[in-house]
């Protein structure tokens, strides 16, 4: 985050730079009323030295004033336009979030690539948003026929909690505006442009359409549609001229095959007739996946990618914070302290006659002024902090069972030395103590993030916060096994490097190999685990199960064995599971005592039942009993964090 001062700007507060481009400034800024009313918000101010542009400064109005009229979830809302000592602004929603040129690029570096059904998904959305805004009407009733013009991966934003936005209508147009309709004018990114605009011809809202089927065939393929020199790239997309997407990726589905050919057709009459047309087809489309993509799950997917940058941004708004606080108390009246309100120094500059100076914009906040910002970041984009029990579903990798971490209560917080205890107030204890109470809440991504700000502070001290922050890793890592193994490989890494005594940090990432089919390393990390807490019967478990997988029945007995002796709450289902495995090795009256064990701890299992009778059929002088059935069929229980594998299919 770059170092900028705060600085009042009407009734906004600015409070830091988000990004500078040929036109405008991008700013974070927050509206402050009455009664402690605020929302964070997006503030887009021309550049200072193109105020005196009268053409632009129309253009920048009137882009304000048609964005305004728009209203809708999938693009982003202008709240205000103003002037300010002769600069002009837009205040809009500010997006938490990174736009698909990031995204891109960030999956590619990551090797984390965007689902099909997502990328059909966000492509979903972004018609979604160009049918309303295609199909707009003014005041009136009279239809604006509003066009985009440049819909591009740097004006779609995805948000950290799964949603599509459209931004930027600033090249926007409506039809009855003659005097930028006009043939031989070109707008927009040309890489991103429909053959008709690249070629300077009056377009109409299909070549929205095609900038879409673009952005849908970038996403699916994950390299540029029209790539090369400006000038090679016009001639290109004026011809449209590009590979196609089944010869990049050999398994498309001909009904996304089907969808591309359509958005992208060099002649206009061909393409869809509207975003609404396309946006069915998608829509059909989706409905032929198992799973249907949803926000949640392109959230999950965001949060992944961009775990990094979450947590460095909430860290760096609690350091501000933290620095900001040491303020708080030096304003000082009639002997008391009294805490820096914000306005009590704005007003008084604002009230002067005379033209301010850059110094008089300048602020001394105190913790008022970016708590409230913090807080507000940190909750919107960290991970979802409520763990789910693993989904079980009916494949091998998910079939061994999910350890239940420890009470957080159970690790003691970081003791605080008496001299500590005597400063007044020592940032490296407040965050501790922060850490230590989202450790409790199980929140524990924010938890990291405040564990890593205190080491950051306070190196020494690692020896104290290490086995509660390694704790923290572990947690944050369990919501990333299935969406992002390898960020949770590198958490979990992470907190044995901190504790390696830590027995759940080497269970999950059994678990972690064991979905990667990587058994000699599940069995290494299982092993560690069980040398560390013997007592824990899921490893035990879920070793039995990686022994099975590889045929080394003797040692998938041993562990089974092992499991019923620790005596867990699903015991039916460890014996059940030592009976397949002992008969596998011919040890039919072992395996039918059993069998009977299970169904006196639970009468209820059906599959012991079958089993047994099955068994008992059977007798000692018949051939010996075909088991080519008792493959692992990744069957389980569902409904309780501890999933169990059936190692039977009959």
């Amino acid at each position: 985050m770059t170092k900028f001062q705060p600085i009042r700007f009407g009734k906004y507060l600015i409070l830091d730079k988000i990004a500078s481009g040929g036109m405008a400034e991008l700013f974070r800024a927050k509206i402050t009323s009455v009664e402690g009313f605020e929302k964070l918000v997006a503030i887009k101010k021309i550049l200072p030295n193109l105020t005196q542009d009268s053409n632009l400064i129309n253009m920048f109005i009137d882009e304000a004033k048609l964005a305004a009229m728009l209203t809708h979830q999938n693009i982003v809302q202008i709240y205000d336009l103003g002037s300010m000592e002769g600069a002009y602004f837009i205040a809009m929603e500010y997006i938490h979030g990174k736009d698909l040129r990031v995204r891109s690029n960030k999956s590619k570096e990551k090797g984390l690539p965007l689902p099909l059904e997502y990328a059909l998904y966000i492509t979903c959305r972004i018609c979604s948003g160009l049918d309303y805004s295609h199909n707009l009407k003014d005041f009136k009733g009279n239809p604006l026929k509003l066009i985009h013009r440049d819909i591009s991966p740097q004006n779609i934003l995805v948000t950290y909690e799964g949603e599509v936005k459209i931004v930027d209508f600033g090249i926007a147009k409506a039809a009855r505006k003659t005097a930028d309709t006009r043939e031989g004018l070109i707008k927009g990114k040309v890489a991103y442009m429909s053959p008709e605009q690249a070629a300077g011809k009056t377009i109409d809202h299909r070549s929205d359409i095609f900038s879409a089927g673009i952005l849908l065939y970038e996403m699916i393929t994950g390299v540029r549609m029209f790539d090369g020199a400006d000038l090679n790239v016009l001639d290109r997309v004026r011809k449209a001229d590009f590979q196609e997407a089944e010869t990049i990726v050999s398994d498309l589905p001909a009904e996304v095959s089907e969808i591309l050919r359509r958005a992208l057709a060099k002649i206009p009459d061909r393409r869809y007739k509207s975003c609404a047309a396309m946006l069915a087809d998608l829509e059909e489309c989706l409905s032929s996946f198992t799973v249907r993509p949803s926000a949640e799950g392109l959230s999950h997917y965001m949060k992944a990618l961009f775990a990094e940058e979450i947590a460095a941004e909430a860290a760096a708004l609690l350091k501000i914070e933290a620095e900001l606080s040491s303020l708080q108390k030096e304003v000082v009246s009639e002997g008391k302290t009294k805490t820096l309100h914000i306005l009590e120094h704005i007003e008084p500059v604002l009230a002067k006659k005379t033209a301010p100076t850059p110094s008089t914009h300048r602020l001394w906040l105190g913790t008022w002024a970016v708590a409230m910002v913090a807080v507000a970041i940190v909750l919107a984009v960290l991970f979802k902090e409520k763990r789910v029990p693993t989904v079980v579903e009916d494949t091998v990798a998910t079939s061994v069972k999910t350890s239940k971490l420890p009470s957080p209560s159970a690790v003691p917080p970081a003791p605080v030395s008496a001299e500590t205890e005597k400063e007044s107030n020592p940032p490296e204890a407040s965050k501790r103590e922060q850490a230590m109470e989202a450790f409790k809440k199980e929140q524990f991504a924010k938890a990291a993030a405040l564990f890593e700000l205190a080491l950051a502070n306070k190196p020494e001290d690692k020896s104290k916060i290490a086995t509660p922050y390694a704790q923290a890793l572990v947690g944050g890592s369990t919501s990333m096994l299935d969406t992002n193994p390898k960020q949770a490989e590198s958490l979990l890494h992470k907190a044995i490097k901190l504790d390696p005594e830590n027995p759940e940090a080497f269970f999950y990432l059994g678990k972690l190999y064991t979905s990667e089919k990587d058994y000699v390393q599940a069995i290494q990390a299982y092993d560690k685990a069980i040398n560390l807490d013997p007592s824990s019967p899921d490893a035990f478990f879920n070793l039995g199960f990686l022994y099975y997988a590889r045929s080394d029945y003797s040692k998938a007995e041993a562990m089974f064995l092992k499991v019923t002796e620790l005596q867990p709450a699903y015991l039916d289902e460890a014996y059940f599971n030592l009976a397949v495995v002992q008969n596998l090795q011919e040890k039919k009256e072992e395996s039918i005592e059993n069998l009977e064990r299970a169904l006196e701890v639970n009468p209820n299992n059906d599959r012991a039942k079958k089993y047994l009778l099955r068994l008992r059929r059977t007798s000692k002088n018949d051939k010996k009993t075909n088991h080519s059935e008792n493959k692992v069929p990744g069957i389980a229980r569902t409904g309780t964090p501890l999933d169990h594998c059936w190692l039977c299919n009959s």
